[in-house]
């Protein structure tokens, strides 16, 4: 802020020039299915609703909170490129499975189609409060970021290629699916690919 001030000559000097900022810390958090089913266990049905799409689909907490009825074509959600993320290109989230399910009966509300018990769209500050209170039941850190790492790393460890979970995640290269995708948290994959790796057949 201080820096933004300088640069826009607000301040004739920052009053904490030397202070560093420190290194954003990677959200290292993977669910197992059981403790997403405890997670669920805890939110009301519109939370549980709005949190199961991300599960099921890796998209993106925002993406998820202002989907609308409008963005929804047969098994596609296309958000146009002035509402995606980087503004260059439609973010295309396939709906599978659970996903379908849950939109289904919400599209016949023109609006946005997650809503909370007031029929209001969750905002971000809401939903990250929601987590809150889920976890002090939970007793676990829950966040709906969480989700889409879940999805991620399960996705590696059925083998989806790299290439096709960048896209499905909106992603424009791979690089970014290592943020997301702890393998390193799930030992009996690793203790697999380890016998495959190591294997003369």
């Amino acid at each position: 802020m201080f820096d933004w001030a300088v640069e826009h000559e607000y301040l004739h000097a920052s009053p904490i020039p030397k202070i560093v900022k420190p290194k954003r810390k990677r959200r290292e958090i993977v669910y197992t299915p059981e403790q997403w089913k405890v997670i669920q266990s805890y939110a009301s049905p519109q939370l549980a609703a709005l949190i199961n799409f991300l599960w099921s689909t890796g998209c993106r907490p925002k993406e998820g909170r202002t989907v609308e009825a409008r963005h929804v074509h047969d098994d596609l959600v296309i958000f146009p490129p002035d509402e995606s993320k980087g503004e260059t290109d439609s973010r295309v989230i396939f709906l599978t499975g659970e996903a379908k399910e849950i939109v289904a009966p919400r599209l016949k509300d023109k609006g946005v189609l997650f809503k909370n018990t007031k029929g209001v769209p969750y905002t971000k500050d809401a939903l990250v409060q929601a987590m809150i209170r889920i976890s002090k039941k939970a007793g676990f850190r829950c966040i709906a970021y969480g989700a889409r790492h879940s999805y991620a790393t399960n996705a590696l460890i059925r083998s989806v290629d790299t290439v096709s979970l960048s896209h499905l995640m909106g992603h424009r290269s791979t690089r970014m699916v290592s943020n997301y995708a702890h393998l390193s948290q799930n030992i009996e994959h690793l203790r697999r690919q380890a016998e495959n790796a190591a294997s003369q057949k």
